[in-house]
């Protein structure tokens, strides 16, 4: 009796691990069709504002192309990483933003509040760097006298909250108010998370917040379960 109770969980066990591997395999697809997407995304923004530049200060122009150039080299060797330390996605956010201040320059008016023991957790890559110009393109951008923007992540009981607020006004429902990053983003939270993660926008206080909600653990869950020894078949 007992062997047959064990070859009966040892099947179905099986059976699990390879519907796991199959979904994990969806899953790798559709993340990177999602990445192939915000490249092309983010390329496009920098370029144009480049381009703003080339006439009005060739100097600075120069100083961008070489700043985007390192930007792009890191956000490539993240493309097969599922998440990344926050501090490295910090990084890409402060050069993002120093980019940025060459064409925005007092106009754009940034503030980090990030603790040093935070830097080690794991978020996806290119999610905060996404958040962060989602706001300034949709936000500040369209603001004659620029705006503020604040980056904040902050350490809670079941997970991390990464939180950007941004001068300007949210409209759901349209595409001026969110656009193809921001669907991205909550497709590859999806992915990633499944329904744990949570991404939300809404106006707050004359500024528009946007919050990310990353649950403790959630991407090691499938590694764990795909790498754990397999009992013998059958």
């Amino acid at each position: 009796m007992s062997y047959l109770i064990y070859h009966y969980f040892a099947k179905n066990r099986l059976e699990e691990i390879r519907n796991l591997r199959l979904r994990s395999a969806d899953r790798d697809n559709q993340l990177n069709n999602l990445r192939s997407q915000l490249n092309p995304h983010f390329m496009f923004n920098a370029l144009n504002g480049i381009r703003a530049l080339i006439d009005e200060d060739p100097a600075q122009a120069k100083r961008a192309i070489t700043q985007l150039s390192a930007i792009l080299r890191n956000a490539m060797s993240t493309v097969k990483r599922t998440t990344v330390p926050l501090g490295e996605e910090v990084d890409i956010v402060k050069a993002y933003l120093a980019l940025e201040a060459m064409r925005f320059e007092e106009r754009l008016r940034v503030r980090f509040s990030i603790p040093a023991e935070l830097e080690r957790e794991p978020v996806p890559p290119m999610l905060l760097q996404t958040l962060v110009e989602n706001a300034v393109r949709h936000g500040i951008a369209k603001l004659t006298q620029g705006g503020d923007l604040h980056i904040e992540v902050r350490a809670e009981k079941e997970g991390l909250r990464l939180i950007v607020r941004n001068s300007g006004h949210y409209e759901p429902g349209t595409s001026e108010g969110s656009g193809i990053g921001l669907r991205n983003t909550q497709h590859r939270l999806d992915l990633i998370y499944g329904r744990h993660a949570d991404l939300r926008i809404d106006n707050r206080d004359g500024m528009v917040v946007t919050e990310v909600f990353l649950p403790k653990g959630s991407t090691e869950t499938l590694s764990t379960a795909l790498n754990a020894p397999q009992p013998e078949a059958l």
